[in-house]
């Protein structure tokens, strides 16, 4: 049950399985449903929680490249208030000069489970469109 999020589990179309297992891999794939779903949400966007999401970066283009650490502060934050299976975040950019229109970061960090941790890496590129992916 702590693989989903309360949300997802109450999405779910299969009904709760009852296991005494845990599934690091489908707790993987939540966690990254959730980050996706946190950085593709503009800051304000959610009237309860105006600091849900991150901010349009747009604004920050004419900037670049001295913009790259707000935005790794900006993903790091909203990873640490809002993705709590995830502890001692690390964000760090990744240049990338045959994409000069998209960023990269590298996310390091420890996915909390029911016996420990385990050290987990994402793969995360905001897009020229603004978009922005997590692998």
């Amino acid at each position: 049950m702590f693989e989903q999020t309360l949300f997802q589990r109450l999405l779910d179309p299969q009904p709760a399985r009852s296991t005494t297992s845990f599934d690091s891999a489908r707790q993987m794939d939540s966690v990254l449903l959730h980050l996706r779903e946190i950085f593709n949400v503009r800051s304000g966007a959610v009237p309860t929680r105006p600091d849900y999401g991150l901010p349009d970066f747009n604004d920050l283009v004419i900037q670049f490249p001295s913009a790259v650490p707000a935005i790794s502060r900006s993903i790091k934050q909203q990873i640490e208030m809002f993705e709590p299976r995830l502890r001692r975040v690390t964000v760090r950019h990744v240049p990338d000069p045959d994409r000069p229109l998209s960023l990269f970061f590298n996310i390091a960090a420890e996915m909390v489970m029911p016996d420990g941790q385990e050290r987990v890496a994402f793969e995360t590129v905001l897009g020229a469109d603004g978009s922005v992916s997590v692998r």
